[in-house]
């Protein structure tokens, strides 16, 4: 109370603001502990291994059909939305897109035969070419042949013995029918699998025993879905905007036939890392073959490494950085290992599987290790 009589009130408030919620956190990753379990799964990884080397024939041609028909789910869902029966889907579908792929083998391969037609000759010139930097090699070959001899010392010697294996139309027939035995292989599995639709999602929900895993069953093979589907369509997409581009750029070069090289581009770009160093020596014995200039030869390739810098650093990062991102190296190490596995087919199928695989380990605890490895 105040020397006047006055009463004096303190009406202070204090409002505490609520904290701001925590940063969500990644899930602790767990690494296997037990030795045993270690082992059991190296052998197991072996196993499997060995049965894929070896049954190849049977694997190969079951997984492109899978992938094609990741490729070909969303004119599927198109239809299907539309009440058409999804068989007749299937069929049409299929037809469409053996039709477009024989179109388009057709329209490239007159110019295609007629470079293989050629190529004896074309060898033959390309070798007068290069005959500037014939000198360096004999002399480097004749360096490393002074150095097996000085490491081989008196070593006694050893007759080379060559046998000569089936000559160049025996090996292209045998290939051939492989190819068409294969190729009639996956489009019949590709139509069935485009027929069956989910059914093999419903049979795996139904015999999971408990509502986690079958929650956790649909969400890994949704998430693989949408995922390589969506990959699939856009890097089909950037790839034929980089064959465009190419193609165009070679037509006003003064390159023969862009379109076929167009075409190069397109189909070698599917393989990463290694497709394009490929189409780079494609594109060098192109060159030589078609400029009588060395300096000028080398326009297509330069112009081809610029394009594929553009799409490889600029584009395709933009597009596919919201669906999946992959270590490099463990793209590279699956594109080494799956090539030496199966082949040109596991080369194409390296980069789906390793995505599909990285998926089924973000949603497996016990796996998340290995998932947080082949992430970019």
């Amino acid at each position: 109370m105040e020397p006047d009589g006055t009463i004096e009130i303190n009406t202070t408030i204090e409002i505490e603001t609520p904290a701001p919620p925590p940063a969500p956190s990644r899930p602790e990753i767990e690494l296997p502990t037990e030795f045993r379990n270690v082992v059991l799964t190296m052998i197991l990884a072996i196993i499997v291994f060995y049965t894929l080397y070896f049954a190849r024939e049977v694997f190969v041609p079951v997984l492109l059909a899978m992938l094609l028909r990741l490729f070909l789910q969303l004119p599927m869902n198109f239809l299907t939305d539309r009440h058409v029966p999804r068989v007749l889907a299937a069929l049409l579908i299929l037809i469409g897109f053996l039709g477009i792929v024989g179109g388009l083998g057709s329209a490239f391969g007159g110019p295609a035969s007629d470079w293989i037609a050629k190529a004896p000759s074309n060898f033959s010139h390309m070798k007068d070419r290069l005959e500037f930097i014939k000198q360096p090699i004999e002399q480097m070959q004749s360096i490393a042949h002074r150095i097996d001899g000085i490491v081989a010392g008196s070593a006694p010697t050893t007759q080379t013995v060559t046998l000569a294996g089936p000559g160049l139309g025996g090996f292209l027939a045998a290939n051939t029918q492989s190819l068409v035995r294969s190729a009639g292989t996956v489009v019949l599995l590709l139509f069935f699998l485009l027929a069956a639709g989910d059914t093999f999602r419903r049979r795996l929900v139904e015999i999971l025993p408990r509502l986690s895993d079958k929650k956790q069953a649909v969400e890994i093979v949704n998430e693989i879905e949408n995922s390589i589907s969506g990959y699939l369509l856009s890097i089909t997409v950037i790839n034929a905007g980089l064959g465009l581009l190419t193609g165009i750029a070679f037509y006003f070069c003064g390159m023969p036939a862009p379109a076929l090289w167009g075409a190069v581009a397109f189909i070698f770009n599917f393989i990463p890392f290694v497709g394009p160093l490929c189409a780079i020596a494609v594109f060098f014995m192109a060159g030589i073959l078609s400029f009588s200039s060395n300096w000028l030869a080398l326009l297509p390739v330069g112009i081809y490494i610029v394009l594929i810098l553009i799409e490889g650093q600029v584009v395709t990062p933009t597009v596919l950085a919201r669906r999946f991102s992959l270590n490099p190296v463990a793209v590279v190490i699956s594109l080494i290992f799956w090539f030496w596995m199966w082949g040109t087919p596991g080369a194409l199928l390296a980069v789906p599987m390793l995505a599909a695989f990285k998926i089924v380990c973000d949603h497996v605890r016990p796996l998340t290790a290995i998932g947080h490895f082949l992430e970019g």
